[in-house]
């Protein structure tokens, strides 16, 4: 973790030193779902918030930001029955860093890379513990989003986002031909405010 906010300092101060840097606050929501654990859909609903800085260049923005995100995998239950089913959650620590470009009037496009602290998992079946191989502490991910900016100050943003290095093993240690362990996969909806724009 000290390396982690080590790298986000260099970066941060990189970023800002001597230059006209914007920032803000981040907060939304965050869907997401592991491969290969026999589960389907975007069902772990979980938050992403924090805090970002960016700087715009001639042609593209960039920005870094610190982020709290909840990610993992959930188990479809009907209503009427009374299993909790299965329940996987993951709590990162996130610096995702961006790179934006307007494409269309007020909205951006964006691609970038992140990399994640996991700060504590569980793993339950039926409200039990029931855990499995251990997690990775650190994800490295890749990310593709849009934003539309809604008014002065206040954008919507929509992030798809991927790990590529597994977060950990199959449960069988099988090796798939693309696929060598299990990867976050998530979607999020946030809200990107401004304190700080020049």
């Amino acid at each position: 973790m000290n390396k982690i906010s080590i790298l986000f300092l260099f970066i941060i101060s990189s970023f800002c030193f001597g230059q006209k840097f914007n920032s803000g606050i981040v907060l939304g929501i965050n869907t997401s779902q592991v491969s290969f654990d026999n589960l389907s859909g975007f069902n772990k609903i979980g938050i992403r918030s924090g805090a970002f800085v960016n700087q715009n260049f001639n042609k593209f923005q960039g920005q870094i930001g610190l982020l709290y995100i909840n990610k993992g995998s959930r188990e479809h239950v009907n209503a009427d029955t009374y299993s909790e089913g299965y329940k996987l959650q993951l709590n990162y620590i996130e610096i995702p860093i961006s790179f934006k470009k307007r494409i269309y009037r007020n909205i951006d496009g964006e691609l970038g890379l992140g990399i994640s602290y996991l700060l504590n998992w569980t793993e339950k079946y039926d409200g039990y513990d029931n855990y499995g191989i251990e997690m990775e502490k650190l994800e490295y991910s890749v990310h593709i989003g849009f934003e539309y900016e809604i008014r002065q100050n206040l954008y919507l943003n929509s992030r798809l986002s991927n790990s590529i290095i597994p977060v950990r093993s199959h449960a069988s240690d099988n090796i798939h031909k693309w696929y060598h362990g299990q990867y976050n996969t998530s979607i999020s909806f946030v809200l990107y405010y401004y304190i700080l724009k020049k």
